[in-house]
């Protein structure tokens, strides 16, 4: 493939620059390099070293609702409070952080949340295809495709999902089958009385978070990536001719750069004069060693919102929601409620649990990612996957590159480009670009 003549710097028409190594990184890198490119990866960490490694590993399309819905709207209103909870919306005292949450609140009404359902759904409709890919391409890693089962020990949770899966069965998704508490305990036997039914999803999958992002970087490291690692960003500059990135005291030329930071993009693009309002969505999770459960799926505790995850080096609990952090400190109480909760599911679950950790979610305002070109300049932005980083990574990485190889936006990324986002009446010339839509 050949780079269009509008992206062409002074120097190869092709080099590109990404600028993130996790797993939406790494694939647009590959699918780049695979597509003819001269592609150079720089990560401010290890690979992989923020939310990709840290997250459930389910690839779950039947998931693929906006976190701001009408029916999340209610259940966050029954939680906020409650100190040990699955969702907490701390303060920042920030006009950006305000004006994220009031967007939040506005993508929470019945018609913008069915317009992103229906992006995200056509999107996701092709995730596992996308997963097929990388195996065709000869990457290797753990990966299990028995399906995930949601577990309900309160009635009224259950038809709502159900009614959610149904709207998008005519994406192609397999149907969802409703389970009555004796059919779950047939499936997975160590599940207690008090789970009084589920469903199960027999098209999502789970892999490890660690052997794909793994995976994925020796395979672009064969296929001729330049990968740097422990190189924070410090400079980045960008104009019709080309881009400039300084990154571990190291200067890049390029014809084009991908922003594909997670929540670091919001900075990223700042110095660019282009703003992308990404928030952390802090999760916790716990990594347990060979467990007595022996179950056979990856298992939702829907009343909890915690994902459990059968993985061949243990079991990985995940799960909570925390607005208005942006570290990995971790809060111990609500981080104890994820481990607490499989008692409610499992009985026979020990009591004892290992130190946990946290991963920051890339997060948009109105659930959806920010994916493609973001200036006059040849910048793009693949970021803001929320829940879905690991099972729409893959795809993401083939379409974006798709897009910058041959100029044109394939259909399915046309609802996630930053322009969805309402424009400020008043804007500060001097610090945002001209033309560019405030996210």
């Amino acid at each position: 493939m050949v780079t269009p003549r509008s992206l062409r710097p002074q120097g190869d028409a092709s080099d590109v620059v990404v600028i993130g190594g996790g797993v939406v990184g790494l694939s647009t890198a590959l699918h780049l390099r695979l597509g003819g490119a001269e592609v150079t990866l720089v990560e401010a960490g290890p690979i992989g070293a923020g939310a990709s490694r840290r997250n459930a590993g389910w690839l779950v399309p039947s998931m693929c609702e906006p976190v701001p819905s009408p029916a999340g709207l209610r259940t966050a209103l029954r939680w906020l409070g409650r100190r040990g909870g699955p969702l907490k919306v701390g303060f920042e005292p920030s006009w950006s952080y305000l004006t994220f949450l009031t967007r939040m609140l506005l993508a929470s009404r019945t018609s913008p949340y069915q317009r992103g359902l229906a992006a995200t759904a056509a999107l996701a409709s092709h995730a596992i295809d996308a997963f097929d890919e990388l195996a065709a391409l000869g990457i290797e890693f753990e990966r299990h495709r028995d399906g995930v089962l949601l577990l309900f020990v309160q009635e009224h949770g259950i038809q709502p999902h159900l009614d959610d899966l149904a709207a998008i069965e005519r994406y192609g998704f397999p149907r969802a089958e409703a389970l009555t508490g004796r059919d779950v305990r047939d499936l997975e036997p160590t599940v207690g009385p008090g789970v009084i039914g589920g469903i199960l999803c027999p098209g999502d999958e789970r892999v490890d978070p660690d052997s794909l992002t793994d995976a994925l970087a020796a395979r672009c490291i064969e296929a001729g990536v330049r990968i740097r690692t422990d190189a924070p960003v410090t400079e980045i500059a960008a104009g019709r001719g080309g881009t400039t990135v300084v990154a571990g005291g190291v200067r890049h030329r390029s014809g084009s750069v991908v922003l594909a930071a997670g929540v670091g993009t919001r900075r990223l693009a700042a110095q660019l004069g282009i703003r992308v309002n990404i928030r952390a969505g802090k999760g916790y999770g716990f990594d347990y060693g060979p467990a007595p459960l022996g179950l056979r799926r990856a298992v939702y505790l829907s009343d909890h919102k915690v994902a459990v995850t059968p993985l061949d080096r243990g079991i990985r609990l995940a799960g909570t929601m925390e607005f208005g952090a942006e570290d990995l400190r971790v809060d111990e109480r609500r981080a104890a409620a994820i481990p607490a909760a499989m008692a409610h599911y499992f009985p026979t679950w020990p009591a004892s649990r290992p130190r946990p950790w946290t991963g920051l979610r890339p997060m948009t305002s109105d659930g959806l990612p920010v994916i493609g070109r973001v200036s006059p300049a040849p910048v793009y932005v693949a970021a803001g996957h929320a829940m879905l980083g690991v099972t729409l990574g893959p795809l993401t990485g083939k379409l974006l590159s798709e897009s910058i190889l041959t100029g044109t936006e394939p259909a399915l990324l046309r609802p996630f480009g930053l322009d969805r986002f309402q424009v400020l009446p008043h804007r500060d010339r001097s610090s945002v670009a001209e033309g560019v839509p405030w996210g």
